[in-house]
């Protein structure tokens, strides 16, 4: 369902609204005089609308629901808090949007029969004005069914292909020609995970004896693929929902205790940069960790990163967050430190040069928007979705 500015008057709370999912509805029914036997004729001429072209401060919250098999991507304008649309997805879609923000897509799953029967693979590429889908293609079953990480799921640079993640029964690759809106290939890799395409021929993967893999491969999904060197020990545990810009072709990875890791792939090969602490040793001792699901946010135009942080037990490092630890990814210098005042799950930063940040609560329903340099809450969109859990901005 796609609902935007949705204006009834009191008289209206009797009525029940059918709106269906392809159209951004605006000025709503409006009822009529009331009958002198109390009743209301009821007019609904909806109005199609078109959301305003995309910019840095778009922002897309996805609501998996909690692997609910009907979920949704709200679209959300940041400069003006207002909610644009609702796009109708399914189980654990997995959303990217493209370079240039023209359009957003996501690879998703259904059953013939609501939550059982046969089971559907596809992506769906929409129009980020219109709402409208532009292509809607099939493929196999491949993805992996779980509760949704980033990067599982990316765009090659030039928005032309889409990567998918395969889990099992064997690790691999999909690639969707979006160009021709069909499935080309599903790619062998080794046992490695997440896709973070470096060229429009070229992705890197994170395997579990803490390397990196390079992989090539041509338009017939024809794959060749190389090991780095360790970026971190086996026994370092990373987060599995990292910050990578396609962009600045920067990868930022923290580790569960803050310890964080960036490579650069702006030269076509992994350039492993120095790492840093994000917490003292004193900090730590109080038991200062990163925590949430999108917890980390990479600002390529100041090279700062962001970090959703806060006091915490061992392995609660899922569980939502009420600070945000601002660092110099050059030099790991700590800038700031934003407290929330609300329970977050997720954050992104919008790409701008006086940028926003946005932090999503799953339990208010909320997303609320920062001033990322002085830490001020500006403003907030409420009564997002069910279990709003995932941000995807621009980069």
């Amino acid at each position: 369902m796609k609902v935007s500015s949705l204006t009834l008057t009191a008289a209206c709370s009797a009525l029940a609204l059918a709106v269906f999912s392809s159209y951004a509805i605006s000025g709503g029914a409006i009822p009529k005089q009331l009958g002198k036997e109390g009743t209301a004729t009821l007019e609904d001429n909806p109005k199609i609308l078109s959301a305003p072209p995309s910019d840095a401060r778009r922002v897309y919250v996805t609501d998996p629901d909690d692997f609910n098999v009907a979920t949704r991507i709200v679209t959300i304008d940041g400069n003006n808090a207002k909610l644009l649309a609702n796009s109708d997805t399914g189980l654990v879609p997995n959303p990217v949007v493209s370079s240039d923000g023209k359009f957003f897509a996501h690879a998703s799953t259904v059953y013939s029969r609501v939550s059982k029967g046969k089971r559907d693979d596809y992506v769906e590429v929409l129009d980020a004005q219109t709402h409208e889908p532009i292509a809607d293609i099939d493929i196999p079953e491949i993805r992996l069914l779980v509760n949704t990480y980033p990067w599982m799921t990316a765009l090659t640079p030039d928005d032309k292909s889409m990567l998918i993640y395969q889990f099992s029964p064997s690790p691999g690759v999909g690639l969707v020609d979006l160009e021709g809106k069909k499935f080309v290939k599903l790619m062998d890799v080794p046992d490695c995970y997440h896709v973070f395409p470096t060229a429009n021929d070229t992705f890197y993967m994170h395997c579990r004896e803490g390397h990196l893999l390079k992989a090539t491969f041509d338009k017939e999904g024809n794959i060749k693929h190389e090991k780095t060197k360790i970026l971190h020990p086996e026994d370092k545990h990373l987060v599995n929902t990292p910050a990578y810009s396609t962009k600045a072709k920067r990868l930022v990875w923290p580790s569960y205790d803050g310890t964080i890791y960036q490579v650069d792939f702006s030269s076509g090969e992994a350039k492993f940069l120095n790492t840093f602490e994000a917490f003292t040793d004193q900090e730590k001792a109080e038991k200062w960790a990163p925590g949430g699901w999108n917890l980390v946010s990479y600002h390529r135009e100041s090279n700062r990163i962001f970090l959703l942080a806060d006091q915490r037990a061992q392995w609660t490092h899922k569980y939502p967050s009420r600070f945000v630890f601002v660092y110099d990814a050059a030099t790991g210098k700590r800038l700031s430190k934003i407290e929330l005042k609300h329970e977050i799950n997720s954050i992104a930063v919008s790409a701008d040069k006086e940028p926003q940040l946005y932090a999503l609560s799953a339990h208010d329903r909320t997303l609320y928007i920062f001033d990322a340099a002085t830490g001020k809450e500006t403003s907030k969109v409420e009564g997002i979705g069910r279990v709003p859990l995932i941000l995807t901005a621009i980069d």
